[in-house]
């Protein structure tokens, strides 16, 4: 007889490698008291048996920076070829123009480390910690549009209306601090990437997981969080306020089912009253 095994979206996030799913979850659990808590039935267990040791993940996405091959992807067939017409063998897709001759690296390049990576010259002072760094070089994009190639990025598709990153990572593992936003994105202090807000937003997920914005150069860091300085407001009218403001939106919603905005919202300004504490 054929087995059906039940899984929870944790249970999958865990269990696809541990890695940041684990992370949350472990963290989730020991705030609950289950972290050590027996399994439903011996022998069933269904979390891992090691912890990740990572503690914290940052990504930084910094879009137009300087090339992979110029930094740390070391291309001898670049160097080969130097000079030559370049013929990818298929169709590329380009702002403008043609394709030129074939660019090697202006950069020397040395081996770096027990493990020998290569680094660019721009780089070698990560040569002294190289062999702590980890470098992915098998990913690959299918277009040089930067709008395309920063929603592939961000959400994984070339083409818009799918879920940021985190926002996956929200709705898989919840929030591990109620008064806490559960993804928070800090732009670039210039401006946004290439298609902005869609980079963070939940998409096709419920809208409470999309990204929180942090502006950390500003005195209110969050827009709109905390009121502007009026003498006519203090913290009993403000709690009044939201009070109305909730129960407004709470009627609206009545009226308006299916309509996950609403809950969303009164979501959010829920939050923003806790973050004030």
């Amino acid at each position: 007889m054929k087995t059906v095994l039940q899984t929870s979206r944790r249970d999958f996030l865990w269990q696809s490698g541990g890695g940041l799913g684990g992370i949350a979850l472990a963290s989730l659990l020991k705030s609950q008291g289950l972290l050590g808590a027996p399994s439903v039935s011996p022998g069933n267990e269904t979390f891992m048996r090691h912890f990740p040791k990572a503690k914290r993940v940052i990504q930084l996405f910094m879009a137009g920076a300087a090339s992979h091959v110029d930094t740390f992807d070391y291309k001898p067939m670049l160097i080969k070829k130097n000079g030559q017409t370049w013929d990818p063998g298929e169709s590329v897709e380009l702002f403008q123009s043609q394709p030129g001759n074939t660019f090697a690296s202006p950069w020397d390049w040395r081996a770096h480390g027990q493990s020998g990576k290569r680094l660019s010259e721009i780089v070698a002072p990560l040569g002294k910690c190289v062999d702590d760094m980890a470098f992915v070089h098998n990913l690959i994009g299918k277009t040089g549009v930067h709008s395309q190639a920063t929603y592939l990025q961000s959400t994984g598709f070339q083409r818009p209306g799918f879920p940021g990153m985190g926002a996956w990572i929200s709705y898989g593992l919840g929030s591990l601090n109620e008064n806490l936003p559960t993804f928070v994105v800090l732009p670039d202090h210039r401006g946004y990437a290439s298609n902005g807000p869609k980079n963070w937003d939940a998409a096709f997920l419920p809208t409470h997981h999309q990204g929180t914005v942090i502006f950390p150069n500003r005195t209110n860091p969050i827009n709109d969080l905390f009121a502007a300085e009026n003498d006519y407001i203090t913290p009993e009218s403000e709690e009044e306020g939201l009070d109305l403001l909730r129960a407004s939106n709470l009627q609206h919603q009545s009226e308006r089912e299916g309509d996950e905005r609403l809950e969303a919202r009164i979501r959010s300004y829920e939050l923003a009253a806790r973050l004030q504490l």
